[in-house]
């Protein structure tokens, strides 16, 4: 049912294109805000990429945000082994407001499903016909649900039913450090995610975690083409979690870079990359590798220069980090 509402949404998005304003806001070059949504990443404070240009004194933004992620991977490494086999949607309502000064706040409630889901088929017809491989893909049955980690013979962590509710909140405050007479932006932010959503269900940490990272934007790398980028880099503290303590790193990187072009008067053509350092101590590329994940996609700005509609697709570009498979979707307003 949820995959259902999730293309209908997708259908309605490609049929309002063209009542979409002419005006190109910031809003609509503002960075795709996703982030590994492997089930057992996705539970810790890894930050999206977050838009260096802070909100002024007075101003809000309010966004709405669905993650469509397939995994099916599953593999073998010594006495490890770990299957992920199911969909994951995650719904995120975000809220920011600018104090003035420089300075923006913001909060993040996510509301997080793990479902067996339905899109199997339609993903590796979706890999046959661009030449990609299915090759790595799991084996076993389609559209189940089966997140799984085994350790020395035990099962450290299941999920094999259906599981939806709140994930962990999340606390944010960014201070703008410096922007150019051109527009080139430096910001500072720090995030603090709350243990509210439930560990047992995959749906948290059952920690608090902590993010600083600094973000720039440069909006005229090429201004004849129209031409800009973003970046960001930053450091996650984790707490002790109650999902896999044993193996969890308590410090890890992250990094990310994208560009985004004003291809079309109602239209901003976007490709972004991120990356970040191994969350877990393990053999298993699903848990104790580096990751990068690409995602590409638009944005179409409406309202005259006060909303817009961002519709993306993301892809695992190395290793099986994360998934092979996502669907991006977000709708930004600013007050």
């Amino acid at each position: 049912m949820v995959g259902r509402k999730a293309w209908v949404c997708l259908l309605a998005l490609f049929t309002g294109v063209i009542s979409a304003d002419e005006s190109l806001p910031s809003v609509a070059t503002a960075p795709f805000a996703v982030s590994n949504t492997n089930p057992f990443i996705l539970i810790h404070g890894l930050p999206a990429m977050e838009e260096a240009l802070v909100l002024g004194a007075g101003s809000t933004s309010f966004q709405f945000q669905l993650d469509i992620t397939n995994n099916s991977k599953s593999s073998l490494s010594g006495n490890e082994s770990v299957t992920l086999d199911g969909e994951t949607y995650r719904a995120r309502l975000i809220w920011k407001r600018g104090l003035g000064n420089g300075w923006q706040v913001g909060a993040e409630l996510p509301l997080i499903s793990h479902r067996n889901g339905v899109m199997d088929n339609f993903i590796e017809s979706w890999h046959d016909l661009f030449g990609l491989s299915n090759s790595d893909r799991d084996p076993g049955p389609k559209n189940r649900l089966l997140y799984r980690y085994e350790r020395d013979g035990s099962t450290l962590t299941e999920l094999s039913d259906g599981t939806s509710g709140l994930g962990d909140l999340r606390l944010l405050a960014s201070k703008q450090l410096s922007q150019s007479a051109s527009g080139n932006v430096m910001t500072l932010h720090t995030e603090l995610k709350l243990p509210t959503g439930e560990a047992d269900r995959l749906r948290g940490s059952g920690a608090a975690d902590l993010a600083v990272w600094v973000s720039g934007a440069v909006p005229a790398l090429w201004p004849e083409q129209k031409l800009g980028g973003y970046a960001q880099a930053g450091l996650l503290v984790m707490g002790e979690a109650d999902v896999l303590p044993a193996l969890q790193r308590d410090l890890v990187w992250f990094a990310g870079f994208g560009f985004h072009w004003e291809a079309l008067d109602w239209l901003v053509l976007k490709c972004q990359v991120d990356l970040h350092d191994a969350f877990y101590r393990s053999d298993l590329d699903q848990l104790g590798s580096r990751s990068s994940l690409l995602t590409v996609g638009g944005a179409i700005p409406m309202d005259q220069g006060r909303s817009a509609i961002d519709l993306a697709i993301g892809e695992n570009l190395a290793t099986d980090t994360t998934p092979d498979f996502m669907i991006n979707l977000a709708y930004r307003k600013h007050f």
